[in-house]
């Protein structure tokens, strides 16, 4: 049916077209659950997650995404929401593009979800889980017991260990069970040199039958638009009484972070490790020159095609035991085929930060370890806590890992304002 050409000029049609203006205008506000700014400081920043606390009042939305208000297309941003039993709730998101240094960005949050470029997920296949961008496959998380290749001896298997490592083209940057050190598989973190209940034990050297690390249980795992996380638990067993005691319970927390780059120049994520003693005994670790937190590079990677960087410009030929804020471990298995590699940067929250980085004068891996700095024990009163941050990457090292170090270090600060109710 027409509305006439009288009734579209009436005063009450106008009447009723401005009440349904400006209706419409409220139902749109009230979308906008309000606004979150950051400001790259010194350095921009590219592809990077930040967040900020919710307040605990006036704010109940379960799922948000973002939109920049100097977008004009206002594209969706997703974001995600981590719950914290003991303190605030974090909202994450990764602002897209880079942020130059100085500039301010402003966005809107509002209730619902945003589609990611890819989507994250975490596969179990039976005997690891395996972090996915896409249909890319970013790393996998040993659970089950890995026994070796028939050329080894069987006491090399292992679980609690994460490889394969993949690139974002899709190349291999870990080894596992490698013919020359088959205990050092993926990465991983045991101590060599340990006293526990008055015997020396190493959980490091695995067919010293004095010790090993395994798998203990899944404690949860969950995925989102910008972060998958899996929490599990692993036990540094002591062999060398009169039975299997596990020394120490360390828990794990592997969070991926899904950069909204559809093409990123890196695969980044992040392992906090929880060390606690099993029992009342402390663990002692006298000094050493290795023992940590290790990576193992690529199968064929050697001394002539394989480079090591640290923050401080040191490499293999000078590197070894530098205190340094990353590490970067680089090769390639043919002269023919293009580089890749892995960083680890490490927190300044962790103890002896920054702790040295062994770097081996012929093998490719690398560890860092607070041993070579004195003697030290893990107290059941107190946790061990380490975080790290990888940088998984195609090509050499990457030209801006410091910068990437210092937004890890030092995240960058968010502000939020609430939209009045």
């Amino acid at each position: 049916m027409r509305l006439s050409q009288t009734w579209l000029q009436s005063p009450l049609f106008f009447i009723l077209l401005l009440i349904f203006n400006t209706t419409n205008h409220l139902e749109a506000a009230e979308e906008i659950l309000g606004t979150v700014s950051i400001t790259a400081e010194k350095t921009p920043l590219e592809n990077e997650p930040v967040c900020v606390e919710l307040p605990e009042v006036g704010f109940s939305a379960e799922q948000v995404y973002l939109v920049e208000e100097a977008d004009a297309d206002k594209t969706g941003i997703p974001a995600q929401i981590e719950k914290r039993k003991q303190s605030a709730d974090l909202l994450w998101w990764i602002p897209p593009g880079k942020t130059p240094a100085g500039k301010t960005r402003v966005f809107q949050i509002k209730a619902g979800t945003a589609t990611p470029q890819q989507k994250l997920t975490i596969k179990d296949t039976d005997k690891a889980y395996q972090f996915m961008i896409g249909d890319h496959p970013v790393l996998s998380y040993n659970y089950k017991h890995i026994n070796p290749p028939e050329s080894l001896d069987p006491l090399y298997g292992r679980s609690a260990h994460i490889h394969p490592i993949w690139t974002p083209a899709g190349k291999i940057v870990s080894d596992e069970f490698p013919p020359d050190h088959a205990h050092q598989s993926g990465q991983f973190l045991a101590f060599t040199k340990a006293v526990f209940e008055g015997r020396p034990t190493n959980f490091w050297e695995i067919k010293s039958q004095k010790g090993r690390v395994r798998f203990k249980n899944l404690v949860s795992k969950q995925t989102g638009p910008v972060y998958a996380e899996l929490i599990v638990t692993q036990e540094h067993v002591d062999l060398t009484g009169e039975s299997e005691t596990p020394a120490l319970l360390e828990t794990w927390f592997i969070r991926v972070w899904n950069q909204p780059a559809k093409d990123p120049e890196f695969w980044m994520y992040d392992i906090t490790s929880d060390l606690r003693c099993a029992t009342e005994s402390p663990l002692k670790l006298p000094e050493y020159h290795y023992g940590g937190m290790a990576i193992r590079g690529g199968r064929g990677w050697t001394r002539e095609n394989c480079e090591f960087l640290t923050a401080n410009g040191k490499t293999r030929a000078n590197g070894n035991h530098d205190r340094a804020r990353w590490c970067d471990i680089s090769g390639r298995a043919d002269p023919g085929v293009p580089w890749s590699g892995f960083t680890i940067l490490t927190h300044p929250d962790n103890f002896r930060f920054p702790e040295p980085v062994r770097i081996h004068p012929s093998m490719p891996y690398l560890v860092f370890t607070p041993c070579p700095l004195g003697d030290w024990e893990i107290d059941p009163k107190e946790p061990h806590i380490s975080h790290y941050r990888c940088l998984v990457h195609d090509g050499p090292a990457l030209a801006r890992t410091d910068t990437l170090w210092q937004h890890y270090a030092n995240p960058t600060k968010a502000n939020m304002k609430l939209t009045a109710p």
